[in-house]
């Protein structure tokens, strides 16, 4: 085994213990490749250019996976490894009082040694030797580096050690269920029968009400909180003939959502650049010469609950008509969980499987929700994105694309994507928006017909949590010849759309991508609310999000030069000026009405039942310049006053105009002014003024991210919350006690303007917390700084570019 760098030598000869194959070679005789002995099992060169990013070039795919891992592991190992450990169920073990036991035993039962070989074996050879390569690169780092030696955050611990290909088929696993089955982890755990002979008869039917502590929260499932958003520009709308592409998921700052950027290069096989979330041997997002790519979050619902009926006096068996019209009684399966605990002690703790999947405490949703063996029913629920081995094969299809139909095409014949849309443009100048993912197969006739006469399964609905009839095979899953996975919509009933001028999407559902073309027809699943989509009566559309409205205005501004930027098509220059402009929409939408209120009548009530005078905070928000930018002054005046207004997102109750889905973009609209209004923003005046925070403080003094390599130091972040309708989303976790906000934890990531020329992909992108959570490291907030200036990086693609922008000596990796 053996690191070059350039002319300086370092062998070390050491066996790897990993579930991979791997030999021992000779050292270095020269900088000739050909110099390698024929034992080389995995050989890669890295080279970094500015902000750290790697460039990583290989003869075959072990190689490249080789590099990445390697490289991840320099900037981020502590997050990886910490998330190994929960993947494989060993968190109480290593982790002490950051451990959890209901996700032990969750993820020790789902990432068996069974599922990760069925796992393995539906993956591509090179995808296969990319993961063995990732494994074998992060282990390589580690034993060079030692475990000692490492970011201060990890140095040392014992949770930190060399990784196998098992190790990132858990991590895998446990991804695959961001949608689905993660977000029950803790009902499912707690689902427990009760004793037999203390099952309730129906008579004894409980109402459905408010849990007094609801322990589910939706916002994940439906993409309330934070907020990705991505542009294709098509060739009609741009400056040039070929498409202009920007994207920008946010997510989580910390942990396994963190994305990391990188340059896969092999010779004549594959030439791609993007970021890939932490364990990823290939980029999520990201670009090759012909095709840019993003993805937001979709809506798309990933899993139904099934409600069963269970046999009188036996909790554990339930009744089930089959296809034929015959009643058959059904086991219900308990299978014992053992888990590790410190000081070599164990505990073992049941799992309860119908053949749909796991038993659910739904009374852990829902405290009005009934617990197993109330009414004689108990709730299970299959997962989909849970059976999809698949999403690894599909990045790198992605990464292969040749254009948006090559791209559209991959997607439709491996359905592997498991909770994202797909936007995407091309050189050709065309614009795709797909959501072309893993959703059950559950048609609006079917969803209707199966909670029919069912109170529960009509209030989960009701809930958003689509949920069916779990006695009868008429309320299985359906099957599409053209899907590739049974029980899941194939590439005819997914919607996509390709146009030559624009599609977008801000996690709003696939129905308005672009509002000429309204996609329509599919399957209640795809949509973020699901009762309107079913009944007698069904819609088509219901109110957008306030990003979503925000992210087609500022694209028609700019057709026709409201915006005030020049011309009437879009450049990369005046791209980035539109979406870094932090316009808050509902400012826009309100702020007057408000205004005129106030200035008519300044003395606004309180919810102490106390009075104070506005008319200075309404001067400040006159003059505020209604935007999130680090200079605006008033901006947190009007955040805390919108966050008091009783106002939830794809509703219009708070509106006098109602939502009209013939005018999607300007309804609902003509905000409600009344006592709770006025009360609403008589109490974010107190509040600020209770902090002694000036009201026309700007916003740049009141929100940031902590820079710990450099004695913490403030970086001032602009951007907002995605509630107020501004398209550049950056939140932290609320209010500190000094009426400042908590450093942002949730906001912009990997964001990536990118167009095409002759010569290749033009490319200015940025990685809003920067390449490494290793505060010891030179890229802990470079980036970070940018963002907070509004400045991109031009990255490089050709070996050309690379050199120039290089950094640091090229690393040459054999084992």
């Amino acid at each position: 085994m053996s690191i070059k760098v350039l002319n300086q030598r370092v062998c070390t000869l050491t066996l790897l213990t990993v579930a991979v194959s791997l030999g021992l070679s000779g050292c270095f005789g020269d900088d000739d490749d050909n110099s390698y002995t024929p034992s080389v099992t995995y050989s890669a060169d890295i080279q970094r250019t500015e902000f750290g990013i790697p460039h990583i070039t290989a003869k075959n795919y072990k190689g490249l996976g080789y590099g990445v891992g390697y490289a991840f592991a320099e900037d981020n190992i502590c997050s990886l490894a910490r998330e190994i450990v929960i993947a494989n169920g060993q968190s109480m073990l290593y982790l002490e009082d950051d451990g959890n036991v209901a996700s032990d035993i969750f993820y020790t039962w789902y990432n068996s040694q069974t599922r990760r070989a069925e796992f393995l074996a539906a993956q591509d050879p090179e995808v296969i030797d990319a993961v063995k390569g990732y494994a074998a690169g992060y282990s390589r780092y580690l034993r060079d580096k030692g475990v000692a030696n490492l970011d201060p955050e990890c140095a040392g611990a014992k949770w930190v050690r060399e990784i196998s290909v098992d190790d990132l088929l858990a991590l895998y696993g446990k991804a695959n269920l961001r949608g689905g089955l993660s977000n029950f982890v803790g009902p499912i755990v707690a689902a427990a029968p009760p004793a037999q002979n203390s099952i309730m008869s129906s008579s004894r039917m409980r109402s459905i009400g408010p849990a007094p502590e609801v322990e589910f929260d939706m916002t994940t499932i439906n993409v309330l909180d934070g907020g990705s958003n991505a542009y294709a520009l098509g060739k009609d709308v741009t400056d040039t003939k070929s498409g202009i592409l920007y994207g920008n998921p946010h997510e989580p700052w910390n942990g396994v959502q963190r994305f990391y950027q990188f340059h896969l290069t092999l010779p004549g096989e594959l030439d791609v650049m993007g970021a890939a979330q932490q364990g990823q041997p290939f980029p999520n997002i990201g670009f090759n010469k012909d095709v840019a790519w993003s993805h937001t979050v979709s809506t798309a619902k990933r899993f139904t609950l099934y409600q069963l009926s269970l046999v009188n006096g036996d909790p554990m068996k339930y009744n089930y008509k089959n296809s034929d019209g015959s009643v058959e009684q059904r086991d219900i399966e308990k299978v014992d969980v053992t888990i590790q605990l410190p000081n070599n002690e164990t505990l073992v703790q049941p799992i309860y499987l119908s053949h749909f999947g796991p038993m659910l405490a739904v009374d852990k949703v829902n405290g009005g929700l009934p617990a197993w063996g109330a009414n004689n029913l108990a709730f299970t629920i299959r997962d989909a994105a849970s059976e999809n081995p698949r999403s690894l094969n599909q990045w790198l299809g992605m990464n292969k694309a040749t254009s948006v139909e090559d791209l559209k095409d991959s997607m439709q014949d491996i359905v592997g994507l498991g909770f994202v849309n797909t936007i995407a443009t091309d050189r050709n100048g065309k614009a795709l928006y797909a959501d072309i993912s893993t959703v059950p197969h559950v048609t609006a006739q079917k969803l209707n017909t199966c909670i029919t006469n069912q109170p529960y399964l009509q209030a989960l609905v009701s809930f958003d949590l689509p949920a069916l009839n779990g006695s009868t095979a008429d309320c299985e899953w359906g099957n599409d010849a053209d899907s590739p996975q049974a029980g899941i919509f194939g590439r005819s009933n997914l919607p996509f759309l390709i146009r030559n001028d624009y599609v977008a999407n801000s996690n709003d559902s696939y129905w308005l991508s672009n509002p000429e073309e309204p996609l329509t027809g599919f399957s209640p699943l795809l949509r973020r609310r699901l009762q309107p989509f079913v009944g007698p009566n069904p819609v088509n559309g219901v109110p957008l999000l306030m990003r979503t409205r925000m992210a087609f205005e500022q694209i028609l501004d700019r057709l026709d030069n409201s915006d005030g930027l020049g011309g009437t098509k879009f450049t990369v220059d005046n791209l980035q000026d539109v979406v870094y402009g932090n316009r808050s929409y509902v400012a826009e939408l309100v702020l007057d009405d408000v205004l005129a209120d106030c200035n008519a009548n300044p003395i606004m009530p309180l919810t102490s039942g106390a009075t104070i005078d506005a008319t200075q905070a309404c001067n400040v928000l006159t003059n505020w310049d209604r935007r999130d930018n680090l200079d605006s002054k008033g901006a947190h005046v009007f955040r805390e006053f919108w966050r008091n207004v009783n106002f939830t997102e794809t509703t219009d109750a708070a509106f006098n105009v109602k939502f009209d889905m013939n005018d999607p973009l300007n309804t609902p609209r003509d905000l409600i002014i009344d006592s709770d209004t006025r009360k609403a923003l008589g109490d974010s005046i107190a509040f600020f003024n209770g902090k002694n925070i000036a009201l026309d403080a700007k916003l740049a003094d009141l929100q940031y991210v902590i820079d710990a390599g450099m004695n913490n130091a403030k970086i001032p972040m602009h951007g907002g919350l995605g509630r107020e309708g501004i398209f550049n989303v950056a939140q932290g976790q609320g209010l500190n006690e000094d009426g400042t906000y908590k450093p942002i934890s949730n906001g912009p990531t990997y964001m990536q303007t990118v167009t095409f020329d002759d010569k290749g992909p033009v490319v200015e992108a940025l990685l809003a917390y920067s390449q490494s959570a290793d505060t010891t490291r030179p890229y802990h907030r470079d980036q970070t700084r940018r963002y907070s200036n509004k400045e991109w990086i031009r990255l490089p693609f050709s070996a050309s570019e690379i050199s120039n922008q290089a950094v640091g000596n090229k690393i040459k990796l054999r084992e």
